[in-house]
């Protein structure tokens, strides 16, 4: 037999990395581990095609650099709002969605966390970005629609939505003595979020903050976008990147990419 919890699960699903928090009904939030003692976890999935097994995190990332015969998924926060995420691919002779991926991720989550807890959390409230699509309401709206089917596949009942930044805030505020104007930086491995919030100790008790939030805004930019740019800059040309071949023709750039 199954219990549930009463309290509130929360996720911050990242393109690069993930972690959760618990917050019961009565007390404050705290983190749980989920790698040992790590309360994050890499969002990487790698399936092993030697022994047919899934990996998720540190392991998965073990697996690939270990070379194991597989498939290694990172990033899929990244698809949510694309047409790619209802394809499928080819994982051990089945075809998968990468929705369905992204639900198996999230199920493995909900399961460590159930291990941490002793019993399944099934409210849950979901980071997400201020814009998962820059300058497109309508994907913008079908991306956080995808993650909420997602979540209901691993196993939640009540999902709910909390913007990044404004989850960063409200975790700042219950350290703040005096009330403050703050701006919010949330730089991401794929999105960059910026909210300017008014916090301080009179208002932390208030239901409904509205009021307080004075301005949010986001973009598609993070830190993998760093990451691809410096690669391309910095180490591809010692692989060819850029390069002449003897006809003086350029080595394609595709394979770099």
């Amino acid at each position: 037999m199954t219990f549930s919890l009463q309290g509130t699960l929360g996720i911050d699903f990242g393109t690069s990395n993930s972690a959760m928090a618990w917050a019961p009904a009565d007390g404050q939030a705290r983190l749980i581990a989920l790698e040992g003692e790590s309360a994050s976890m890499p969002t990487a999935v790698f399936y092993n095609t030697e022994d047919v097994s899934t990996h998720f995190g540190r392991d998965a990332l073990a697996q690939y650099l270990n070379g194991t015969e597989g498939r290694l998924m990172r990033s899929l926060k990244s698809l949510l709002g694309s047409s790619l995420l209802l394809e499928t691919t080819l994982i051990n002779h089945r075809q998968i969605s990468f929705q369905d991926i992204v639900a198996t991720f999230l199920a493995t989550l909900r399961e460590r966390a159930t291990l941490a807890l002793g019993a399944e959390p099934r409210r849950v409230v979901m980071g997400r970005p201020v814009h998962f699509v820059d300058d497109d309401p309508v994907r913008d709206a079908l991306a956080q629609q995808s993650l909420l089917q997602a979540a209901q596949a691993a196993g939640f009942d009540e999902v709910s939505f909390q913007l990044e930044p404004i989850a960063a805030a409200l975790d700042y505020e219950r350290r703040l003595t005096r009330e403050s104007t703050v701006l919010v930086a949330d730089l991401g491995g794929g999105t960059s979020d910026f909210s300017v919030v008014r916090l301080g100790p009179g208002r932390i008790a208030k239901a409904d903050r509205t009021d307080d939030v004075l301005g949010t805004t986001g973009v598609h930019i993070g830190g993998t976008d760093f990451d691809q740019k410096l690669s391309l800059e910095q180490v591809m040309p010692l692989l060819g990147y850029r390069h002449q071949g003897p006809q003086q023709r350029e080595v394609p750039s595709r394979i770099f990419f």
